[in-house]
């Protein structure tokens, strides 16, 4: 057992609490430290950025799929304009328009599905970028000022606005 002397001695687990994690013990007492400040800051940025980053990743594999499909539609897409393009001739049907007519489903109208879904997805994807991105500077931003709380809620609210976009597509 160890016994303090005097009240300025401190053992490890004795000493005052820190302020803040941005303070370090410096001759007896707690000083705040300006470059722990920034790291401790750098990387609470880092960690709510790459929450919504995950988030959106997950939202695009499940609003496109397998990246390789994702390409595919984009192929259809680009033939099925060319097509609508050329002023849709019944003659010059693309393979990835004709795969599309089925079920009664015209080439024309094939190529006009096939175009408003692309349409679709894209939109939705630029969506998605959108929101992610500003969630990112208004994080920042929170946390530059040292509001951690709204920088906490601003990931929240991404998070499922995300989720949002994903359940609408």
């Amino acid at each position: 057992m160890k016994v303090i002397q005097e009240l300025h001695e401190y053992e490890d687990g004795l000493r005052p609490p820190p302020p803040s994690p941005a303070h370090a013990w410096e001759d007896g007492k707690w000083v705040f430290n300006d470059e722990r400040a920034a790291e401790l800051l750098r990387q609470e940025v880092e960690r709510l950025s790459a929450c919504v980053d995950a988030a959106a990743d997950s939202a695009r594999r499940t609003l496109v799929g397998d990246p390789l499909r994702a390409l595919e539609y984009q192929q259809a897409a680009v033939q099925a304009q060319a097509f609508k393009d050329e002023g849709y001739p019944k003659k010059a049907v693309p393979l990835a328009v004709s795969a599309w007519v089925v079920r009664g489903r015209t080439a024309r109208q094939a190529a006009d599905q096939i175009l408003a879904k692309a349409t679709e997805c894209e939109a939705t994807l630029l969506a998605l970028r959108e929101v992610r991105l500003k969630a990112k500077a208004r994080i920042q931003g929170h946390l530059a000022k040292g509001h951690a709380d709204l920088a906490n809620q601003a990931a929240d609210e991404v998070l499922a606005a995300i989720r949002a976009l994903t359940v609408r597509a």
